[in-house]
């Protein structure tokens, strides 16, 4: 920790390293072109694949992704599989990540305008779908069904990551258990909701084993429950939950210094003390 204020620059160590780096980067959230921990994010996504296919192989005519995030996961399913691999669908490069939507219905909307089926590749043939995670299951749905308009004879959904169960406090966008599909439900209701023919996640184990890092130093709590640092109770959680659990300090003004309405200070830095508890 490094603190600057009227007595200098200083320097401290506050508590022991203890590193718990976010597995959904190796699933999703990091460019594939990047390496974390000395291990390739794209190999990592590959790998995912390859295990995927093991643990979930069905018969079929084509694999292919859920662009863009889905590919490295669907090349190693086709090849470990030995399923030809394919594109069917192709993405509009003007609509961005779908999932970080703030509302649900803009989160509809940009499925719609993301995606478009090739209908010449899907129709008649029986496809292996391959989406690196299901979390609210909105573009799942909206997929299945295009391709069923576009004449796919079967659709086997394979995901690259276990079902998330568990809501994310460290920056990704699902704040809630009520947000995620995968809540009281298993593998074949959440089938069944999107309408394909099958579904199948990786395992935890094999997830994590694709990203060659020690499971001790992995954050899997999306996808476990276990989370790195003990949180509130489970109905006073919400996104500013680790704010509220470690608000900063607030010093009494100072005579003559201006405050505002709160009689908190105002000088650069401060006057956000409480912020997330106001409206």
């Amino acid at each position: 920790m490094i603190a600057i204020d009227e007595e200098g620059l200083r320097s401290s160590r506050f508590a022991e390293a203890k590193r718990k780096s976010c597995v959904f980067e190796y699933v999703y959230l990091a460019r594939p072109d990047t390496s974390l921990a000395g291990r390739s994010v794209y190999e990592s996504r590959v790998e995912m694949g390859r295990r995927l296919a093991r643990e979930h192989p069905v018969e079929a005519d084509m694999v292919m992704p859920t662009p863009e995030s889905g590919t490295p996961a669907a090349i190693g399913y086709a090849e470990e599989s030995g399923i030809p691999y394919g594109s069917g669908l192709v993405k509009n490069a003007y609509v961005g990540r779908t999932f970080i939507a703030p509302n649900q219905t803009i989160r509809q909307l940009g499925i719609r305008l993301k995606l478009n089926p090739l209908r010449e590749v899907i129709r008649g043939k029986r496809i292996v779908v391959v989406d690196d995670s299901i979390v609210r299951g909105n573009t799942q749905r909206a997929l299945v069904r295009m391709l069923r308009e576009a004449g796919a004879a079967e659709i086997h959904v394979r995901i690259s990551s276990p079902p998330v169960r568990w809501p994310c406090f460290y920056g990704i966008d699902f704040a809630s258990r009520a947000e995620l599909i995968a809540t009281g439900l298993n593998p074949e209701e959440i089938r069944a909701i999107l309408g394909s023919d099958s579904l199948g996640y990786i395992s935890e184990k094999s997830m994590v084993e694709a990203t060659n890092q020690p499971a001790d130093n992995l954050c899997t709590a999306c996808f476990s429950g276990v989370y790195p640092i003990p949180l509130e109770s489970e109905p006073r959680r919400g996104k500013d939950v680790l704010e509220l659990e470690f608000p900063p300090a607030v010093e009494p003004p100072r005579p003559g210094s201006p405050v505002d309405i709160d009689n908190v200070p105002i000088s650069a830095g401060s006057g956000g003390a409480d912020a997330v508890r106001r409206p």
